[in-house]
Parts: C-alpha cells; sequence; structure tokens
C-alpha cells in the first residue's frame, strides 16, 4: 500500500504574502526574516549580501534559495535593492492545526457513542502488529517484544502505529481522534520492520495477551495459509472470554466473487472485518467470502505514523481497528456481557449494506455506534430508519427538505427529523441540517442519516449544465515522415483542432499503432526503430485518425573487394592413389577472410598426374603439376610432386631378434611396412595409432581413396586415407568427435579390441584366466587366446594396459595372415 506521510506543521508552510514583500512595524531592533534569491547563490555570497546590509545569516537550505536572517528592519529596504534579491517576509510563528477526525469517525456514528461517556476507559486492547512507536497521541500502558532482532515493541515499521491511532488516539487539542481514545493500548511487536512474522511470534503474542488479561485482540494481519496451531491459540484465547478481531484480507477480486478471506479471519472464533470507502462501497481490495462478519471504513484513513507524524494508509488493516475500538466501547458500556454478546451486540449495530442480510461482501454490514444506554434486551426496539426520499438532484443554490421517520418493532412511527443525526460525505456539494440539504456545488456526495442503531442514505447529485457540443474537427501530426535506422528514438506529437477553433496536444491521450512492429513501435509518440523497412504509425483520438509514415532504409555496404586468395598448401609430395584435401581462403579489403573452398575454381595443368576439385587433389600418376585456384579475380597455385618409386633396397635389419624375423619379413614383403630406417624395424619401440591404422588398413586391402572423411584433424596426410577406412568400417574410432590421437601410442587391450572387429574373431566359448583383464576387454582377449594370436604377457598377465611394440603387432598380424 502507499503511504502519504502529511506533517501537522504542512498546512501552515502554505501560508503566503501577497505583494512584492511584506509591511513591517516600525523599529530599530532586529527581526528574524527570510530572504528569497532570485538565483541560487553560494553561502558565501548570500553571507556577504547579508552582512553589506547589517545582518547575519543564520540558516541556508540545500534545496531552495533561501536564507534564515538576523537583520535591522531599516536595512530591509537596503536588501531589496540588491538585484540577486527576489523577495523578502518576515519569519512568522505557525501554530499546530486543532485536533481533526478522520472520516470513519461520523461514517460510524462514534460520536453518539461519546456523547454518552463511553470511551473504552479502562478496555485493554493488545494490538498484535509492527509494534507502536512513542507519539504525543498515542498513550502506550505496555507490551511486549516476541521477534528475535529487539526486546523493545517500539514500532520500525510503521503499520501498528497507524492501526493503533485508529483505536484508541488520544482525545486532545490536536492530531486525530481514536475510536476509543481512552482504551489501553498494549504492543505486542510481532512483525519486523520488513512487515512479515513467523507464525510463532504470533502465537506467543496471543498468549500473552492471554496471560496478561487482554479483553480484545486486533490482528490486521492475514495469511492464505492455514494452521491448526494457529487456530488452537486463537480458540483458547476466545474460549477465554477476548474477543479476536482480524483483517478479512486484501485479495478482493472487482467481482467478489471468489473466497478470498484471509485466516485467522476465516476462523470461527475470529470476527472478521472487511473495508468500505467513504461512499459505502466495497473498496476494490477488500476481500470477500462467507467469513466477512461486518464492515468498517478502511480508505484513505488518516491516523499516526511513525516519527511523531500522521499517515493516509488504505486496507482491511484499518477497517479492523475500527470494529476493535467499537468493540471496546461495547465492552466499557455492557461490563457484565460476555465475549459472545458482545459480538452479537457488535452484529446488532450495524447498517446493512449489499444483499439484505450477511452477504460475502459486506457480512452483516458497517458498524455503526449509538449511546448504548439502552438495556441490551428493550423491548420496543427499533426496526427502521424511512426518509422521505432516497435521492435528491438538483443545481447549486436549491435548498430542498427531507424528513426522518424511525419505525419500532410495536408499529408506532416517530418523526426524528431533529433528533437524528445528519451528515454529508461531501460538504462542497451539498450541507445538511436537521433534513435542511443545501446544495452548494456540482458533484455528487452521500448523505448519511443515523437515529439509534438505525441508518439510511440520500443520493444527492448535482449535474454540472451541458456543454455546447465543441467536437474534434481535425487530428494532425507532426511530423509527417519519420526517417532513422534501428536503435533510434523518435518522437510525434499528436494535435486535436475542436470546432471553436482550440488547438489541444493530446500526444498522451491518443490511441497509437505500428502497422509493422518489426520496423518500429510506438507508445504515447515515442518511436523506437527495431529494424529495416517502412511502417505507417496510426494515430486515433475520439473519432479522428491521422498517420505518420516510417522509414528506415537499410545501409548501402561499402565496396569489398577480395585482394587476395591463399591456400593452405604451396607444394606436396604423394604417391599415385593418395587423396589429399586443402583449403582456399579469401582475404578481404576490409581484412576479413573467409573460406571458399568450395566456391573456388579449382584446375590442374597435368590430369594425369592429378586432379582437384573442391580442394580434393587425387594424385594419378607420377610426374610434377600445378594446381590454380581462382576465385573472384584473385588466383593461388599448388606445386603437385608424385616422384616415381626407387627400387627397393634390401633391407637387413639390425634389432629384429630370430622370434620377430618371420613376422618382419611377411610385413616387408607385402610392402605393409619398411622399417623406421634402412637398418632399424623399430621391434621394440612402441607403434603409434597412425603407423598401426596404415598397416591394419594394408593388411585388410582396404580402399582407402573413396572413404569417407574422418572429421579428425589431427591425422597426418599419410595415414589420412587409412584412418577414413578403418573408421568407415566400424573397426577403429578416435579418442575424441575430431580427435584420432594419431600420434598416441597403442595398449594390447586396444589392439585385442581392434583386432577382433577387423577379423569378427571368436573365443568359442574359450574364458581366459588373466588376472588384469576387465570386462572391456574380456571378450576380445579371449577371441585372441582362441585363435592362438597371443597367450599374454605371463600365465597371469595378459598385459592389458601395456604399451604394445612394433614387432609384437608383426607377429599378431602375421600370425592372422592366413585367415
Amino acid at each position: 500500500m502507499k503511504i502519504f506521510l502529511y506533517g501537522l506543521l504542512s498546512a501552515g508552510l502554505l501560508f503566503s504574502f501577497h505583494g512584492d514583500c511584506a509591511v513591517f512595524a516600525d523599529g530599530d531592533e532586529e527581526k528574524k526574516m527570510l530572504i528569497v534569491f532570485d538565483e541560487e547563490l553560494s553561502d558565501k555570497e548570500i553571507d556577504k549580501t547579508v552582512e553589506n546590509a547589517g545582518g547575519d545569516v543564520t540558516v541556508t537550505y540545500d534545496q531552495v534559495p533561501v536564507a534564515s536572517v538576523e537583520i535591522p528592519e531599516q536595512s530591509i529596504d537596503e536588501l531589496l535593492e540588491d538585484p540577486s534579491v527576489k523577495h523578502v517576509e518576515e519569519d512568522i510563528l505557525i501554530h499546530l492545526n486543532e485536533q481533526v477526525e478522520d472520516w470513519g469517525i461520523p461514517a460510524t456514528n462514534m460520536p453518539a457513542t461519546w456523547n454518552s461517556g463511553f470511551t473504552g476507559k479502562g478496555i485493554k486492547v493488545a494490538v498484535i502488529d509492527s509494534g507502536i512507536a512513542p507519539h504525543s497521541d498515542l498513550a502506550i500502558a505496555g507490551g511486549i517484544s516476541t521477534v528475535d532482532y529487539t526486546s523493545s515493541y517500539n514500532d520500525d515499521q510503521g503499520h501498528g502505529t497507524h492501526v493503533a491511532g485508529i483505536i484508541g488516539a488520544r482525545n486532545n487539542s490536536f492530531g486525530v481522534k481514536g475510536a476509543a481514545y481512552e482504551s489501553e493500548l498494549y504492543a505486542v511487536k510481532a512483525f519486523n520492520q520488513d512487515g512479515a512474522a513467523y507464525l510463532s511470534d504470533m502465537i506467543e503474542g496471543i498468549d500473552w495477551s492471554i496471560s496478561n488479561g487482554m479483553d480484545i485482540i486486533n490482528l490486521s494481519s492475514g495469511t492464505q495459509v492455514d494452521s491448526a496451531a494457529f487456530q488452537s491459540v486463537i480458540d483458547k484465547a476466545y474460549a477465554s472470554g477476548l474477543l479476536i478481531v482480524a483483517a478479512a484480507g486484501n485479495d478482493g477480486a472487482p467481482d467478489g466473487l471468489d473466497d478470498t478471506v484471509d485466516f485467522p479471519a476465516r476462523y470461527s472464533s475470529v470476527i472478521g472485518v472487511g473495508a468500505v470507502d467513504s461512499y459505502s462501497m466495497r473498496a476494490a481490495f477488500s476481500s470477500t467470502g462467507p467469513a466477512v462478519e461486518v464492515s468498517a471504513p478502511g480508505v484513505n484513513i488518516l491516523s499516526t505514523y511513525l516519527d511523531d507524524q500522521y499517515g493516509y494508509l488504505s486496507g482491511t488493516s484499518m477497517a479492523a481497528p475500527y470494529a476493535t475500538g467499537k468493540l471496546a466501547l461495547l465492552k466499557q458500556a455492557y461490563p457484565q456481557l460476555t465475549n459472545e454478546e458482545l459480538r452479537q451486540l457488535l452484529i446488532k449495530h450495524t447498517r446493512d449494506l449489499g444483499h439484505p442480510g450477511r452477504d460475502p461482501f459486506f457480512g452483516y454490514g458497517l458498524i455503526q455506534a449509538s449511546s448504548f444506554t439502552e438495556p441490551v434486551n428493550e423491548e420496543n426496539p427499533l426496526t427502521g430508519l424511512n426518509l422521505s426520499t432516497n435521492s435528491i438532484s438538483g443545481a447549486p443554490g436549491e435548498v430542498l427538505n427531507v424528513t426522518a421517520s424511525a419505525a419500532y418493532k410495536n408499529g408506532d412511527v416517530q418523526n426524528v427529523t431533529n433528533g437524528a443525526n445528519w451528515s454529508s460525505s461531501n460538504t462542497a456539494v451539498a450541507a445538511i441540517t436537521a433534513g435542511r440539504v443545501e446544495l452548494k456545488g456540482y458533484g455528487t456526495t452521500t448523505i448519511t442519516v443515523t437515529y439509534g442503531d438505525q441508518s439510511a442514505v440520500i443520493i444527492v447529485n448535482v449535474p454540472e449544465p451541458a456543454l455546447e457540443p465543441n467536437p474534434i474537427v481535425k487530428l494532425e501530426a507532426n511530423p509527417t515522415v519519420l526517417v532513422g535506422k534501428p536503435g533510434e528514438i523518435l518522437h510525434i506529437s499528436a494535435f486535436a483542432t475542436y470546432k471553436n477553433g482550440d488547438v489541444q496536444n493530446v500526444t498522451s491521450g491518443s490511441s497509437w499503432s505500428s502497422s509493422n512492429t518489426t520496423v518500429a513501435t510506438v507508445t504515447a509518440g515515442r518511436v523506437e526503430l527495431k529494424g529495416y523497412g517502412s511502417t505507417t504509425i496510426t494515430i486515433t483520438y475520439e473519432d479522428q485518425t491521422t498517420m505518420v509514415v516510417v522509414n528506415s532504409p537499410e545501409p548501402q555496404p561499402e565496396p569489398n573487394p577480395v585482394v587476395k586468395l591463399e591456400t593452405n598448401k604451396a607444394s606436396l609430395t604423394g604417391t599415385p592413389g593418395d587423396i589429399i584435401n586443402a583449403t582456399a581462403t579469401a582475404i578481404y579489403k576490409n581484412s576479413e577472410v573467409q573460406n571458399v573452398t568450395n566456391e573456388a575454381r579449382w584446375s590442374s595443368a597435368d590430369t594425369n598426374v592429378a586432379t582437384a576439385a573442391s580442394g580434393r587433389l587425387e594424385l594419378k600418376g607420377y610426374g610434377s603439376t600445378t594446381i590454380t585456384v581462382t576465385y573472384a579475380g584473385e588466383s593461388a597455385v599448388i606445386i603437385v610432386n608424385v616422384p616415381e618409386p626407387q627400387p627397393e633396397p634390401d633391407f637387413v635389419f639390425r634389432d629384429v631378434p630370430s622370434f620377430y624375423s618371420p613376422s618382419v619379413d611377411y610385413l616387408v614383403r607385402n610392402q605393409i611396412t619398411q622399417g623406421i630406417s634402412e637398418t632399424e624395424f623399430g621391434v621394440s619401440k612402441n607403434i603409434i595409432r597412425a603407423d598401426a591404422a596404415i598397416w591394419l588398413a594394408k593388411e585388410l586391402n582396404l580402399t582407402t581413396k573413396t572413404a569417407k572423411a574422418s572429421g579428425f584433424v589431427d591425422v597426418p596426410d599419410r595415414a589420412a586415407g587409412a584412418v577414413n577406412a578403418l573408421k568407415e568400417a566400424g573397426i577403429i574410432g578416435g579418442k575424441t568427435e575430431t580427435r584420432f590421437g594419431a600420434y598416441d601410442p597403442l595398449t594390447r587391450g586396444e589392439v585385442a579390441i581392434i583386432v577382433q572387429r577387423a577379423y569378427t574373431l571368436s573365443g568359442g566359448g574359450l574364458s581366459s584366466t588373466f588376472t588384469d583383464v576387465s570386462s572391456r576387454y574380456k571378450e576380445a582377449v579371449d577371441a585372441l587366446v582362441a585363435n592362438k594370436v597371443t597367450n599374454g604377457l605371463t600365465a597371469t598377465q595378459f598385459g592389458v594396459s601395456h604399451h604394445i611394440t612394433r614387432g609384437q603387432l608383426a607377429v599378431f598380424l602375421y600370425r592372422l595372415s592366413s585367415r
């Protein structure tokens, strides 16, 4: 809820003088004056100006060019001659405003009870809220803090102080007056400075209220969550004779059809209070439902607030303390009654609103106080209050008379026009005295007539005279065409021309729309360009329409030609059958680069040596050729050499023991490998994955030229075809999606899996007894042992994690060659 704070000094500070300066009495003594300067000056400049006139500055202000000074009276004229001084006036003394009553006091007829001497004196009221702040208009009898961060029941939020003032603000010469202004207020601080409370703190507050003899508990709070613990302590309080009053909640919908009442107002032991406005209409926010028992004023309620201030708040939180105050008056008037009997008496003293009887909007109706001097069980109670009219319409200056008649249970009817209480919700429209209605000005007001516990209303309507029609004849926009680029904010104004010639800026009141919101959006004349193109802004005000064209043309690109074409290879060497991938990159004037491998034109000077298309170079025969790449007027070349093979030398490897000789001879003879040099095979060296792929692809006779590219970026050209073919055949994969691990060594376990896939080996039911073979490798190792490819390193160790050497892989392939 929005809080507006008003200090009681504020009205006095609006006091002003007419003319250029004030008129002062004669005399030479120094006077307290206020000087208003024409423009802001520094403190030093203000001091100098005043001192030159013989005065002293006492206070300057940060936000306004004003200084408080003491100066001889005869120097004032000298000050006024200074061009920087705009105005000089006396520093007058302002007194507190007189005490006021909020509109809720007459609306609930509280003065009728006060006039009978009932003020809530001696009635203990526990305000379970955010605490009660020290205030010159409040008397706090005591209290407790149940929150964990302070032992003080001082209010640090404001809500509790406002509620307390509605119940019991003192009847003094200033401020406001509470409904039960002599009741004893007890501050039970259960809510923190953010307006939130734990259920445990609320329960502790109610428990304290029971133990300390409270008569009434006010709970201007609620939740939509039910709690058995909360209900049990509230029921205990009610069973102990306390009256519990709670706000119905601020969750009301406009139609009021849903049950939105908060807990604890829903509990049968609690009096749930809804809110009405000064027209006795349900406040739009007021929760509705069958638990609403009564209604009370809850819109724009003036009450006490923090820092010894006063403020206006709205909510069922403000309505509940009115009911609490009335109960305090009833408790004092009828001390012999139980809480249940007092509750029924509260219901009896209501003015029915909405549907006859109890309804989910107002409960039994708006609470009404009376003299409370009649016995509770009166023999001939009032049964109704009838008015000679329930509506009045007229013009300012007219005076009309209304009579009020009281109907009693025994059938008697009595004219009570002079004895009834008459009030007008808006005296600027109509004033009322003992049935005499004097129409004052245009507008509407509600006259409320109260007699005893009965009330009736008169709706007064004083319509303004109809004006001569002055329709809009033209709607124009300025400008009528807008041009800009995305991201810019532009503005359009709309002007309406009326029949009488008046022209009015209607920018904020017009309806705005864009035919293409991808180009521009518009809100109240603010046009935000979103993209390129054009759109039409349509402006409508009343029955007139005009349009503005918005253009956001696409920028013309600056020429950006290709200035250079590069390839990733300047030259290459290979053998017939090799397929080598090359890329072409275009470099533009603005330094941007673009891969144009597929877009460029590739040609070979000698297609018998090599062909080229979209970066794919296929070596065909021996010789050399030049590959020319052309794109956007630029070109680059790749020199290709395919040298004829030299006669194979007779290799005599010095590092091959007799055990490996047959296997090595087989690989060399079948051109699977030629060793790592002319004299060394590298029999004991670990084989890397790229070399293993080449050996296996050649041994399996796989087609490497046309195999699908593997996608691995770390494979050397010499192994690319083999890796492509093995991956396509599902024999071997990579370390990741883009990395093959070409230079990484292979373990014996990895080779077992690859070989089993390549040769589709089966274990034939054999289960090896190696202790270092996990389930991942078990099937492959069993297959190699069953097919006599290897027996492991020892009887119990296959060496699954050992790197395999070139010699060991040569033995594996030799033994598998017969397959």
